[in-house]
């Protein structure tokens, strides 16, 4: 009995100050705050809360685990719960409260974490002390990915030297870091120091990556210190000292499911492989390469595979589009065939202004990936050029109904607004793909292009600055400015925007003909010549080269060389007025009036609804004026290839003078046949204004094109419709 007293006693000895303190606290009023219940409640709740917190991330419940993460903060206030509460924040999309809450936090994810809140909310001096802290690069926090997120930073404050040696030493430490590989590529192309451009070759091999990747995975696999870590999180939730018992039982259950796992794995590939076996023997034997991609099945290391992309991107960033093809062909089909591949091998065309194929690489990988943004304004401006109002109008609805957050989706709206000469709506469309991405340059130049066709010209010219802020390596933008100096006869200002986009982009002959012209109103034929040369050398489809080249053998008295190039222009384009009609100055000059007059018919025939008509009939009355007769030339039966072809075309008054005409009617832009009633309507007999220069100007008369310019625009799918109004870079 004794034994069994002492335990009672010790009890109600336990129990009674419990009781007395209750009994004061009631008697003065005082309200009784709850205990926990065992030494371990604490811990408990930590343990649970964390879970809630955990299971709400992995299920994208934002708002929940935002719910937990304020528990875990009010329970244990220190910098791992406000780290957590700092993430469920940013995953919610509310970063100013997640920038509150991580000011002072000296943990280095926290450190991250707060540098991309910053970068979201474009504070960019707080998201480089929040990543330096004072330090230099080798103190950067999360390593490459904080690296990285360095370089955006300084490339967002325009410090482009610094963001080129965060990527470098980002690729350093991380060689699979490929958006670091991206920018590098590019920025480095225009940074005054010399950079190695076989740095692919050198990033991407398979001895790095072994190392890259067995550092990431001891680093992975080592517990950091703090509440984050998962190391901790794994003990916490099996250790009995943390309140919570190991369950045998759970562990057998965890292998057994692991096993499973392995199994139906397994199975899947072995099932996987029998019916890929089948159907190899049943379709029938392509060839080993199809249109030039690889279709081998041999095995391929991650870190050859980017090497061969990193090349390729190398390439096209340097513009040199043709090697950028061959060598995304060297692909396997399987990595060909990808929605990225194809939208790399669509800029290359759209880049060499191949639209065609550009349009049919983007249709690929469209079709391929039906809900893929990236690329659209690309592949939207190649419609524009191809006038596909059909299939660039589908194109917009259904962007439309998949984002309207990305301002590649209102660029292609307003593509498709600009090509129904609605500029006023394409102007707000590109304004609002500004307004979603603010850096975002090729929306500046396009908004630039529409202002020049609402002949705005000084906001054409901010637009295009603005662009050129963002990147100075954006050639359409230099190209945009000296376009506008030309149209202004500024042939000095023109000549040095003309030689800036030459030397982001040397291989483009568009920018060479552009430049050509330039060198010829200037008075240096000589090396307009030289230019026009580099230009069809590099297109030998490019038309207006050839053109322009003979306007200047013209001026040269150099007729033999000028009928040469004009013939060849002549197989571009055999229904353009403009070509008929330089050839007919050329035979009258070479004392051939009978061809002259042959060529002279057919210009008047495709330009009866021309101001330019009246030109024609000048030169054809020169003829008679001889005493030529048109009645010979007229019986000739190749005049039947040009019947109903409609057009307004630019023809020069003579080899030093040039020619203006006005604005086409939008039938003609899209390559329909006029009105009876226009076509029997009586020319205007208004005489033309002249430009010396040997090149064609743009008309005053009726609506403005689509990006004016000093040149007509053409008729569809001509090669002459490089330098139209329509035009554009």
């Amino acid at each position: 009995q004794g034994q069994l007293k002492s335990p009672r006693r010790a009890v109600v000895s336990r129990a009674a100050p419990a009781t007395k303190e209750s009994q004061r606290n009631r008697r003065h009023g005082v309200m009784e705050r709850p205990e926990a219940e065992s030494s371990s409640g604490p811990s408990s709740f930590l343990t649970q809360a964390k879970l809630a917190y955990e299971y709400s991330l992995k299920n994208l419940l934002w708002k929940q685990a935002v719910f937990y993460a304020e528990r875990l903060v009010a329970e244990r206030p220190c910098d791992e719960t406000t780290y957590l509460l700092g993430l469920a924040y940013f995953h919610n999309q509310e970063m100013a409260r997640a920038q509150w809450h991580l000011q002072g936090n000296k943990l280095p994810d926290a450190r991250y974490l707060l540098a991309r809140c910053c970068l979201q909310m474009k504070r960019w001096d707080l998201a480089e002390d929040a990543l330096l802290s004072g330090g230099t690069l080798n103190d950067v926090v999360n390593g490459a990915a904080g690296l990285f997120l360095l370089g955006q930073v300084q490339e967002r404050q325009g410090r482009r030297e610094q963001a080129v040696q965060c990527y470098a030493k980002c690729l350093q430490d991380c060689p699979f870091m490929w958006d670091a590989y991206e920018r590098w590529s590019w920025l480095v192309l225009g940074s005054p120091s010399t950079a190695p451009a076989s740095l692919a070759a050198t990033t991407f091999s398979d001895e790095k990556f072994a190392q890259s990747f067995v550092t990431k995975e001891a680093s992975s696999t080592t517990s950091r210190p703090g509440f984050g870590s998962h190391a901790s999180d794994r003990l916490s939730r099996t250790s009995p000292s943390r309140g919570i018992a190991p369950n045998p039982a759970a562990a057998r259950n965890d292998i057994k499911v692991g096993l499973n796992r392995r199994d139906r794995r397994e199975s899947w590939h072995s099932r996987n492989s029998m019916v890929e076996g089948q159907l190899q023997k049943e379709a029938p034997r392509r060839p080993s390469t199809q249109d030039g991609v690889s279709n081998s099945n041999e095995s391929l290391s991650l870190a050859s595979l980017l090497c061969k992309l990193g090349i390729a991107l190398h390439a096209l960033h340097s513009f040199n589009c043709q090697q950028a093809v061959q060598e995304l062909a060297s692909l396997p089909k399987r990595h060909y065939e990808t929605s990225y591949v194809l939208d790399l091998v669509g800029l290359s065309y759209f880049e060499s202004a191949d639209y065609k194929k550009s349009e049919t690489a983007y249709n690929q990988a469209w079709r391929i990936e039906p809900y893929r943004v990236e690329g659209l304004e690309y592949y939207s401006s190649a419609l524009w050029h191809l006038r596909r109002d059909v299939e660039l109008c589908r194109l917009a609805q259904q962007c439309l109904q998949w984002d309207r957050l990305k301002p590649q989706v209102w660029c292609v709206v307003g593509n498709c607004f600009s090509l129904q000469k609605e500029h006023d709506a394409a102007i707000k469309l590109f304004k609002r793909a500004i307004q979603v991405d603010s850096t975002f340059t090729y929306a500046y130049t396009l908004c630039g292009h529409e202002f020049v066709a609402c002949e705005k010209i000084d906001k054409a010219v901010a637009m295009y600055e603005n662009a050129l802020n963002l990147d100075p390596r954006h050639y359409n933008a230099w190209w945009g400015l000296g376009n506008i100096y030309l149209r202004q006869e500024e042939h000095e200002n023109a000549k040095y925007h003309f030689y800036k986009a030459l030397q982001v982009n040397a291989s483009n002959s568009v920018l060479r003909c552009y430049l050509g012209m330039v060198l010829s109103s200037l008075k240096q034929p000589l090396l307009a010549l030289e230019s026009f040369d580099q230009a069809a050398q590099a297109e030998p489809q490019n038309g207006m080269a050839y053109f322009q080249k003979a306007c200047v053998l013209m001026s040269l008295d150099r007729f033999d060389e000028a009928l040469s190039d004009l013939k060849k222009v002549r197989c571009l384009a055999p229904k353009e007025a403009c070509v008929h009609f330089q050839l007919g100055k050329v035979y009258m000059k070479l004392q051939k009036d009978r061809k002259a007059l042959f060529h002279f018919n057919i210009a008047m025939d495709l330009n009866r609804d021309s101001k330019d008509y009246h030109t024609i009939k000048m030169h054809i009355e020169k003829l008679h004026i001889r005493g030529i007769s048109e009645e010979p030339t007229g019986s000739t039966g190749s005049t039947g290839e040009v019947t109903g072809s409609t057009g307004s075309r630019m023809l020069s008054a003579g080899p030093g003078a040039v020619v203006v005409s006005s604005a086409i009617s939008s039938p003609t832009l899209y390559g329909q046949s006029s009105s009876p009633a226009s076509a029997s309507r009586e020319p205007q007999p208004t005489p033309v204004r002249g430009l010396a220069g040997g090149f064609w100007s743009g008309g005053s008369g009726g609506p403005s094109e689509r990006r004016a310019l000093p040149y007509p625009v053409q008729r569809r799918n001509s090669p002459l419709s490089w330098g139209g109004p329509g035009f554009r870079i």
